[in-house]
């Protein structure tokens, strides 16, 4: 609200013309989502899943765990070039307190939802975020090639992304991509040491296993793994 009354004004769909903010709104939605569906499967699991749990993984937690290495890793693309060669731009906007701490309190954010919640993270997932960077790039590219303008008629949102310099525009692009690379051996390094540290305080003996060697522990005369629903059908069977 104080970026649009003070630089956007008027013309609020600017707000849009910058990856940090695709990256701050995903990363909002994310968070709503991850609270319906955690509220949604509380409720709905009471009194008819006992032992039992997800044979298949639902819709909904499949669209959860896109979103979240979507604006995940996104987060920490941010972050990383903010402070590393974006902080130097002369826009007034990205040398705001608020800047600062947008550009901060995400990964923040990230990484300490990485370490509390049991969501896994694979390395080969950073290509949803790649195509998301590839799509913001050729948006940018887009928008300025055809005379587009931003906050006091700049033809371009970053010192590093000026169309005008094709050259530069795209090492910009690719160094970007290499970063979403980066971030996601970040949250895959994030996600084994939760499961080492886990693993270190509910097995002592230093054997836990992850989450896709567990399956292979379940043996038959275990009780099988059903969906909610298939759940629900079980019991009123019985």
């Amino acid at each position: 609200m104080y970026e649009s009354q003070k630089f956007y004004r008027e013309r609020v769909w600017e707000y849009l013309v910058y990856a940090t903010n695709w990256s701050f709104l995903l990363l909002g939605i994310t968070t709503c989502f991850q609270a319906m569906c955690t509220v949604f499967y509380t409720i709905r699991s009471c009194g008819y899943l006992d032992r039992q749990t997800f044979s298949r993984m639902p819709p909904s937690l499949k669209v959860q765990w896109c979103l979240q290495n979507l604006s995940f890793n996104s987060s920490i693309v941010v972050t990383i070039s903010y402070w590393s060669f974006l902080m130097y731009d002369h826009s007034d906007l990205l040398q705001t307190d608020m800047s600062h701490v947008k550009h901060t309190l995400n990964t923040v954010y990230v990484i300490i939802d990485v370490m509390v919640t049991a969501v896994p993270f694979r390395i080969l997932h950073m290509i949803m975020t790649i195509m998301l960077g590839s799509s913001y790039s050729l948006f940018n590219a887009l928008y300025f090639l055809n005379n587009g303008k931003i906050l006091d008629g700049r033809h371009y949102a970053y010192q590093v992304l000026k169309w005008t310099h094709p050259s530069e525009a795209i090492v910009t692009c690719v160094l970007c991509l290499f970063l979403a690379i980066l971030s996601q051996l970040i949250l895959y390094g994030l996600y084994k040491l939760r499961h080492w540290i886990f693993s270190k305080i509910y097995f002592q003996d230093g054997n836990g296993r992850s989450d896709g060697e567990m399956q292979s522990i379940i043996t038959d005369d275990a009780p099988k793994y059903m969906t909610v629903d298939e759940s629900q059908e079980y019991v009123n069977d019985k």
